[in-house]
């Protein structure tokens, strides 16, 4: 468990360092790297450096001790026989705050396989968490192909690899970044203790990698939320998936943002062209809605409470269908044993939370003086129910743009409102091409993948013109992915006024962010990670660089018989599942359909990944997680588990 340091800060790091920056170097071995990092390091760094083994063995070895030596000299602590997997053990309570952690080529000694390491690793990130400071590194150099991630080429198959993020995540640990260790830039650094020998070993194409603590999973409390409703002072208990994201004002004007910083891009670029108007009237984020006009499968139904009806319980209360979601209907479609209680009185069961901001539409025409030729503008978050992927998203925050205009020049103004919505998105992601789809479109051109998701799509029931709203990065890959960020529409503009007609722009902003900045999962959008909001300081919209990489995976599959005579509901399977999991469920795969042949009954089979993009995720918490949902799915969804 000897061999030397890690990759070493560069010089100008340390004249940036605090002056109570403190590193502790473990498993050292000829003490060559805490020579050479304390020959480029400043006098205001504290740096102690150990071993595992005794003095007397190590001074044994002329550079060893000559090292030592030059190290006391320099006032650095020398320590010996520190396991570093017991390190709070060798540090006061008031010491055990190092900035960073520095083990390279960790080694469990003499010829020990893959799982003794993995163990030694283990316990090592285990200790750390005892004795790093909250926003401390741990640094780990290994050998190529040891690690286990995508970083190492080649990449070795996963059982045979250290598992090295894995093993961090156990400890609470993320891979925050990757970068080849160069013996070049350690002067005087020494690679000796092959199989616990005096003996150098190739560390050519070896890598160090470079820890962060992830921040705990939330253990979310009820959250009950007041709104005003047609003159009505609502409050409703918001659904266990939305605890953390419904109150995140990431479009208040104090707001860095991305998705504010691209609403405002946009705003300001239309106010060139149409005289604006903001509706900051305060909106629900209820919106009553008949019953049978509503897709029920995308909306999540609430039971609020009144003055009125102060203890109001979710429609068929109880377990099956309050646990996860209390007030919200999300395991099935409202059946008529629910209309017959509406018809009977309780007419809050038509309320859901808002799915689009197209449903304040004809409540801001009644409520505003609104004029030929003036864009208003509403911007807020949306819910709705969805399957789960990447780019699938059951929280957005959606802008849209309305336009009264007299009948018969809706299609100038649909173009007016793209060629501004086009030249916005060009100048903040030069590459990016913005057009236009028919929503009647069949098939893309066959060079195109056109991504529609349920968050972009146009509402089907209403009688209007619907276009598409689209991007493409311009590459020079001939299979280029094309993404629908929004949607424009052209209506009658109702009894109100029936010489005018209404058009509509609807941009889901957070798609918007995910493609100028490169983040390809929804879920970092809301994380609540610092290190995500610093990258974008100012309002500066750039490149995304993640803080978290080559996050662990963990699949489990679930079998079932689908309840006879009932509809399997699919979207509330994978709502489940995302509660459960705390969004840590990024893909659900049906692997198998199978139809009894005697009782003709259906047995599905999926596959759920869990990976999460921000936290530390363990196997033992997936277990759980799966435990959890299968106890869910058949509580809610009433399937018979195989």
């Amino acid at each position: 468990m000897k061999r030397g340091g890690p990759f070493p800060p560069k010089r100008e790091d340390f004249d940036t360092m605090r002056p109570t920056r403190r590193l502790l170097l473990v498993g050292e071995g000829n003490f060559s790297f805490s020579a050479s990092l304390c020959d480029a390091s400043n006098g205001e760094t504290c740096i102690i450096a150990t071993c595992y083994e005794s003095e007397e063995r190590v001074s044994r070895q002329a550079l060893a001790k000559t090292n030592i030596q030059h190290l006391r000299g320099k006032g650095v602590e020398v320590g010996f026989c520190v396991d570093c997997t017991k390190l709070k053990d060798y540090f006061l309570p008031a010491k055990r705050n190092f900035d960073c952690i520095y083990f390279n080529f960790p080694h469990y000694g003499r010829k020990a396989g893959v799982t003794k390491n993995r163990e030694l690793l283990m316990k090592f990130f285990c200790s750390c968490a005892d004795v790093l400071t909250e926003k401390g590194e741990v640094h780990v150099a290994l050998c190529k192909g040891q690690g286990g991630t995508p970083a190492d080429q080649p990449m070795r198959e996963w059982h045979n690899s250290w598992q090295v993020v894995a093993l961090a995540a156990g400890a609470g640990f993320i891979l925050s970044d990757v970068h080849p260790f160069n013996l070049e830039d350690v002067h005087g650094y020494k690679c000796t203790g092959y199989r616990s020998q005096d003996k150098s070993f190739s560390v050519e194409g070896a890598l160090n990698h470079i820890f962060t603590r992830g921040l705990p999973f939330p253990h979310p409390r009820p959250v009950i939320c007041q709104t005003e409703l047609e003159g009505k002072r609502l409050s409703f208990q918001v659904p266990e998936i939305f605890v953390d994201k419904i109150n995140r004002r990431f479009l208040d004007t104090n707001s860095d943002h991305p998705v504010r910083t691209i609403n405002e891009k946009l705003i300001a670029q239309l106010s060139q062209t149409f005289p604006l108007q903001r509706v900051d009237h305060s909106l629900s984020l209820l919106h009553q809605g008949c019953l049978s006009a509503v897709p029920q499968s995308n909306a999540f139904w609430i039971i609020p409470n009144t003055e009125e009806n102060p203890n109001s319980d979710p429609i068929g209360k109880g377990t099956a269908r309050g646990f996860l979601f209390p007030g919200v209907n999300f395991c099935r479609d409202i059946d008529q044993d629910d209309r017959m209680k509406a018809q009977e009185g309780d007419q809050l069961s038509e309320h859901y939370l808002r799915s689009s901001l197209l449903v304040h539409v004809q409540d801001v025409i009644r409520r505003l003086n609104f004029l030929p030729g003036t864009l208003h503008v509403l911007s807020g978050p949306v819910f709705r129910k969805c399957l789960i992927s990447p780019r699938t998203l059951p929280v957005f925050h959606e802008t849209l743009f309305m336009c009264a205009v007299d009948k018969g020049t809706e299609g100038r103004c649909i173009q007016m409102l793209m060629d501004n919505i086009k030249y916005t998105l060009s100048s903040l992601l030069p590459s990016l091409s913005c057009f236009t789809l028919n929503s009647t479109v069949e098939e893309p051109k066959s060079s195109e993948t056109v991504e529609l998701n349920d968050s972009v799509r146009p509402d089907p029931q209403l009688d209007k013109t619907q276009y598409f709203i689209c991007v493409k990065t311009d590459t020079s890959d001939s299979k280029a992915s094309v993404s629908c960020i929004g949607a424009i529409s052209a209506a009658p503009c109702g009894p109100i006024n029936r010489e005018l007609g209404i058009v509509c722009a609807s941009v889901n902003l957070d798609l918007v962010a995910m493609q100028i900045c490169g983040i390809s999962d929804w879920r970092m959008l809301w994380t609540v990670d610092e290190r995500f909001l610093n990258q974008f300081i100012g309002g500066e919209l750039g490149p995304f660089k993640s803080f978290s990489l080559y996050p662990p995976s963990y699949v489990h599959d679930v079998s079932f018989w689908v309840p006879e005579c009932e509809q399997f509901d699919e979207v509330a399977f994978h709502t489940i599942a995302r509660c459960v999991s705390q969004e840590t469920v990024v893909s659900i795969q049906l692997l198998d359909s199978f139809q009894h042949p005697q009782t003709g009954q259906i047995s599905l089979c999926y596959r759920l990944t869990f990976q999460s993009c921000d936290k530390a995720l363990t196997r033992q918490q997936v277990a759980e997680m799966q435990l959890q949902f299968r106890k869910e799915i058949q509580q809610c969804l009433h399937i018979t588990l195989r």
